[in-house]
C-alpha cells in the first residue's frame, strides 16, 4: 500500500464479503492505528466518506504440540470494520487513482 498508511490490507472472508453488503469494509491494520489515522487514509486511499470505524485486535490462535510446546498458527493482530457514508461502494482491492500533471 502507501508508505505511511496505517492500513495493511482488506480482510477478505466469506463474513467480510457479507458485510460488504451493509457498506461495511473490513481491513487489517497496524497495531498503533488509531480511528482518527484510519479514518482518513479510508479517504485518502479510496475517496469515500466514513461513517463509523470499530477496532479489534485479534488474539493470536496456538496449538499445543510434541510434549505441550506451543506452536503460533497465527499471530496477534489488529482489525477495522469501517462504515462508510450515504449510498456510494468501492472495491477494497483497487485504490484511488492519484492524479498527475
Amino acid at each position: 500500500m502507501q508508505g505511511l498508511s496505517s492500513i495493511i490490507g482488506p480482510v477478505l472472508t466469506e463474513k467480510s464479503s457479507r458485510l460488504q453488503e451493509a457498506k461495511r469494509y473490513v481491513f487489517k491494520v497496524q497495531k498503533d492505528a488509531t480511528k482518527i489515522n484510519i479514518k482518513n487514509d479510508i479517504k485518502k486511499l479510496y475517496g469515500v466518506d466514513v461513517a463509523e470505524v470499530k477496532i479489534m485486535v485479534v488474539p493470536k490462535k496456538e496449538r499445543l504440540v510434541k510434549r505441550g510446546y506451543p506452536m503460533i498458527k497465527r499471530p496477534k493482530h489488529k482489525k477495522a470494520i469501517v462504515t462508510i457514508k450515504g449510498s456510494k461502494t468501492f472495491d477494497p482491492n483497487q485504490f484511488k487513482e492519484a492524479k498527475t500533471k
